[in-house]
């Protein structure tokens, strides 16, 4: 509709006159000559008089999920600003969906964006109100490699029939509420729709703009709608697939005993992350934080190996050497040799893998194969290498209570993987377990990097109940228990730039590790000898990289590859091997490089 206004004297004179609102078909509004913002206002209200229920569809099924994450984590100002720059940009792709000519385009349109995103708004939803996760890497990757049987349990298990009936009623709502539009009925004053307009765009663009601004890590880096996370995800997912099955294939899993005289019922074997012995107070540190090892060791329970360093500083690294006879020497890939998980079942043990670290992803593909070829596995959560939900390790005790009561009557082998000390710190222990803070830090750097470094300490001070909670499990029964960490951490124990770990520039923090074994007293009974061994190698010094000669050792069990003077508890040990990482001999280079 057009409306002619005749030019004024007022016009010719450059004076501001002002017009009554004209209304014109159709109950559509404009507001003429009150320049580009009333213009704009008057543009915006007719869209949402004639979309709204679009615009709210839209924005509701790609913000909530999102928004709720935030939320749940106690990121009250993202959130508010991920609320406003999303509904920003539902009005945005609204608006471009009005400028095409016809009705008929504009409802196609509509129905490809709110279709798909809709599906898996509702399936992300149903993962956060399961598992208070957003659809990530590990959800896509379970989803494709599960099959039929494994779906059908699922369905039951966690959807069933009132699930179904949920999603229909879900469906039939949003429909409903699309088609007719119980809004069209409330009926307000035209101030009061424009004063509702400005609002909304002016706390919308003001949101979006600080969004950009302050929070560009969120904004830039991450996933922040749930189509993004799909796609990426699903991507991600493919390619891990097609790397774990490569390396899957190539993994030698013929194993031939040349002697198996294996006897002892229970062997575990506690995988940890990211521990520093020099931050624990059982090898010295100045703060408490290991009382239950403390006491364990007062009770000549355990037996502490006081030089112990691992052969990387990346899990990944460290797993392909841990547990196979691939070592610094070795001359081809790690999956060419035999792995300790194999070895054990040709022993005739029952193999568990418990872990609460990723069930894909790159950094994860040797721990999976590990877990795969395991009687038994189970994981906490679905995750993949790249997320993180600050699952704590207690997560894991119903899956050791499980193990423990379908165990074998004959012999047993527990490998129960920790997330211990991994970064983020604060991720690692629940809050009960907050017992230090920065003014405890004695070290020469910021108050924000020694409430860091108390966070790491608190971390390590939940690994010590961790550790003592699963020797319990097994207090009554012949069991020998392995603690060993996959390498160290540094936490600015040499100043305000170094933390983490990496494998180019390594401190003697992030290889050092606590090696710690505990026998029942069933155990020592019948193995005395086994213990006496055990106590007489603490102060040996040590590579992980033959951890599985060691192990194979005291389970009595041999193969070609097994080396005697490689097993740190076996009278041949050879203690002058070179400890060499990454071409720098530790004891020369390393040990004492400040």
């Amino acid at each position: 509709s057009i409306v002619c206004i005749q030019e004024s004297p007022a016009f010719r004179h450059g004076e501001y006159v002002k017009y009554k609102i004209n209304r014109l078909k159709k109950g559509r509004f404009v507001l003429l000559n009150k320049g580009f913002i009333g213009k704009l206002t008057g543009y915006l209200q007719r869209i949402f008089d004639e979309h709204f229920m679009f615009i709210m569809i839209l924005f509701i099924i790609n913000s909530l999920t999102t928004a709720w994450s935030l939320f749940d984590e106690d990121k009250i100002d993202v959130a508010i600003g991920y609320i406003f720059s999303v509904w920003l940009g539902s009005l945005i792709i609204t608006c471009l969906i009005d400028l095409l000519p016809k009705r008929f385009l504009q409802k196609i349109v509509k129905a490809v964006l709110v279709i798909p995103i809709g599906l898996i708004f509702i399936g992300e939803f149903f993962t956060m109100y399961c598992y208070k996760a957003l659809i990530g890497t590990g959800i896509i990757n379970s989803a494709l490699e599960t099959n039929m049987r494994e779906a059908t349990e699922f369905f039951s298990m966690y959807i069933g029939f009132s699930g179904v009936v949920s999603v229909i009623v879900l469906i039939a709502l949003i429909v409903g509420l699309y088609k007719y539009n119980p809004l069209k009925k409330i009926t307000l004053k035209q101030k009061t729709k424009s004063g509702i307009v400005c609002t909304l765009m002016a706390l919308s663009v003001f949101y979006t703009i600080r969004m950009f601004t302050v929070y560009t890590d969120f904004i830039w880096d991450d996933e922040v709608l749930p189509v993004q996370r799909v796609y990426a995800s699903t991507s991600v997912a493919v390619r891990n697939m097609q790397a774990y099955k490569e390396l899957s294939s190539q993994v030698n899993s013929k194993v031939e005993l040349t002697e198996n005289n294996s006897q002892i019922k229970n062997i575990v074997f506690i995988l940890g992350e990211s521990t520093n012995r020099n931050h624990m107070h059982l090898y010295g540190y100045y703060l408490p934080n290991t009382p239950n090892l403390d006491a364990l060791n007062e009770k000549g329970e355990i037996s502490v190996f006081r030089d112990v360093v691992s052969p990387h500083s990346t899990t990944i690294a460290v797993l392909s050497k841990l547990f196979t006879f691939c070592n610094r020497e070795s001359d081809q890939e790690w999956y060419h040799y035999n792995n300790l998980i194999d070895v054990m079942n040709a022993a005739g043990y029952k193999t568990h893998w418990l872990s609460n670290q990723e069930t894909s992803g790159v950094w994860g593909n040797v721990a999976q194969i590990y877990a795969a070829h395991s009687d038994v596995s189970a994981f906490t959560r679905i995750r993949d290498s790249r997320e993180d939900y600050g699952i704590v390790d207690g997560e894991l005790f119903p899956l050791i209570d499980d193990a423990i009561a379908n165990r074998s009557e004959d012999k047993n082998f527990y490998v129960v993987h920790l997330m211990g000390g991994h970064g983020l710190y604060y991720n690692r222990f629940p809050y009960s377990f907050s017992k230090f803070s920065k003014d405890d830090i004695n070290l020469p750097i910021t108050d924000g990097k020694k409430e860091i470094v108390a966070q790491y300490d608190n971390a390590l001070y939940y690994n010590d109940y961790i550790v003592s909670s699963i020797i319990d499990k097994f207090r009554d029964s012949e069991t020998l228990v392995i603690y060993v960490p996959d390498h160290g951490e540094a936490v600015y124990d040499e100043g305000e730039d170094m933390s983490g770990h990496i494998e180019e520039n390594p401190t003697h923090h992030m290889i050092e590790i606590p090696v710690i074994m505990w026998a029942s007293e069933k155990f020592r009974a019948k193995y005395p000898e086994k213990w006496e061994q055990i106590k007489k190698a603490a102060n040996r010094p040590y590579m992980t990289d033959d951890m599985i000669h060691t192990v194979m050792d005291l389970a009595d069990i041999k193969t070609a590859e097994f080396d005697p003077t490689r097993s740190i508890v076996n009278d041949k040990f050879n203690a002058q091997r070179p400890r060499i990482f990454d071409g720098m001999d530790y004891d020369t280079e390393i040990k004492n490089k400040r």
